[in-house]
């Protein structure tokens, strides 16, 4: 769909286009088949979208707080865009208007910094539906006691950018340990000369250490030896210390029994789907009975463990993903994650023009959901994508009493997060105004062996302001 706005927020109001299953292009307005024209006289901001015969517009008063000014033009830019294309479509989306990834975090400012009531400005301004306003409310329940602003507390997030193999839904910046194995070690040495550094910054700024997360790629990746390296030099934590283990192909009693001597409290063990046919379609070395083995071999250590499925891969029916839910469901791991796919720019399925059936996909997600609460598990976060299926979401679920403050902490963005190793972004949270800052590693591994010590002083910049 061709787009013209004469105003700021074309990546914004794209999004919304995106959102209901068109291509955005930018054009000039004599070819545009939608406008979005936008003005502000002294305070008055007035915005018109046009597409064909619809039109939309809305006047709002700007208040003198610039950024809030800003986030009001952009919200009705966007409100004008969804309604118009709502009506083209006579399609409702299920989280309406909104495109951001965080909703939860949005419901919150809308109460405290807006003085809002977030469940009517979602349904009768926003145009999200009952069962999307229900799910925020569960998880700004279950995240009750779990979600504590500290500014002097951080996380600290330590990236393995290895897999044994790419699975074919995957965007990360990640290489395969196969073809990759004379970089190891110099990757090993540089991340644990980053991380003692980091750890230097943190006792020089007086900061307090919340919890330990070691993500990837599949950080199991690595043999023993160069796991203990890496474990070696990180401190003990009185949190959370949660290890990615991901693909049950890269499991052994070996390291389980590593992590357990160095402190790892949380593992997770992704299947992605029980079934052995979308598993070798998506390029998973792995089998069903592997998935099964491994997650009772981490039982034996007293781990809490998350088990992750995605909605929406290739070959999977609803039937067989409702197979995969009730095999996680039988197996009662204190946590599951539900994703739906997301086809983005990197990834093998992304480069076929895969497309899933949106009403299937929408359908697993909500067999899953009522599964897994029907099982006794809580919605406790969530995050959203762009170009995910029917414009969703990824859940997180757990036993009461197991969540992971880990991922409260990232995704609600209430805790600051030092980063170390390739692709990996140290997070900054100010205690005023709700400004965060960032700081990104090299994505590419050659270059953050050679360039690691850069990013040292990035951080030491960040958290001197």
């Amino acid at each position: 769909m061709k787009i013209f706005t004469n105003g700021k927020f074309y990546t914004e109001i794209a999004d919304v286009v995106r959102a209901f299953g068109f291509d955005a292009t930018q054009t000039c307005d004599n070819d545009a088949q939608l406008l979005v024209i936008s003005e502000l006289d002294e305070q008055i901001y007035r915005t018109r979208c046009l597409m064909g015969t619809i039109e939309k517009q809305y006047q709002i008063v700007c208040p003198t707080d610039q950024i809030m000014a800003v986030r009001l033009q952009k919200r009705y830019d966007k409100l004008a865009t969804y309604f118009c294309l709502k009506e083209y479509t006579k399609k409702q989306l299920p989280w309406g208007a909104l495109t951001g990834i965080r909703p939860t975090r949005l419901a919150e400012e809308l109460s405290q910094k807006e003085g809002l009531d977030y469940k009517e400005t979602f349904t009768n301004l926003l145009d999200v539906t009952d069962k999307k306003l229900q799910l925020v409310s569960d998880i700004l329940s279950a995240q009750q006691g779990y979600k504590i602003k500290d500014f002097n507390q951080v996380d600290l997030y330590v990236g393995i950018p290895f897999c044994v193999s790419k699975c074919s839904y995957c965007s990360f910046t990640s290489g395969i340990i196969s073809k990759l194995k004379h970089l190891v070690e110099p990757y090993v040495s540089a991340l644990c000369d980053e991380i003692k550094l980091t750890l230097k910054l943190i006792e020089d700024k007086n900061l307090t250490l919340r919890n330990l997360y070691i993500g990837g790629g599949t950080p199991t990746s690595l043999d023993v030896g160069q796991l203990r390296k890496i474990l070696s030099v990180l401190p003990k934590c009185d949190g959370e210390f949660t290890v990615e283990a991901g693909r049950p192909d890269t499991i052994t009693r070996e390291k389980l029994q590593l992590f357990k001597e160095f402190g790892v409290n949380r593992v997770s063990i992704n299947p992605q789907t029980f079934n052995q046919s979308v598993l070798n379609c998506v390029n998973r070395c792995h089998t069903v009975e592997d998935i099964v083995q491994k997650y009772n071999l981490a039982k034996e250590f007293g781990f809490s463990i998350n088990m992750d499925l995605i909605a929406g891969l290739p070959q999977e029916s609803f039937e067989m993903f409702c197979n995969s839910i009730d095999q996680v469901v039988a197996l009662d791991p204190q946590n599951v994650t539900v994703h739906t796919l997301a086809l983005k720019k990197g990834s093998t399925l992304k480069e076929q023009n895969f497309v899933a059936s949106d009403k299937a996909v929408s359908q697993m997600v909500e067999y899953a959901h009522d599964k897994l609460k029907q099982a006794g598990y809580l919605p406790y976060y969530m995050y959203r994508q762009k170009y995910m299926t029917e414009n969703l979401e990824n859940v997180g679920f757990c036993k009461d009493g197991t969540q992971c403050v880990y991922n409260i902490d990232n995704m609600e963005e209430t805790t600051s997060i030092l980063a170390c190793g390739a692709n990996a972004i140290t997070k900054r949270i100010f205690e005023s105004g709700g400004r965060i800052e960032r700081v990104a590693n090299q994505k590419d591994i050659i270059t953050y062996i050679d360039k690691y010590l850069d990013n040292l002083e990035k951080k030491k910049a960040l958290f001197d302001l």
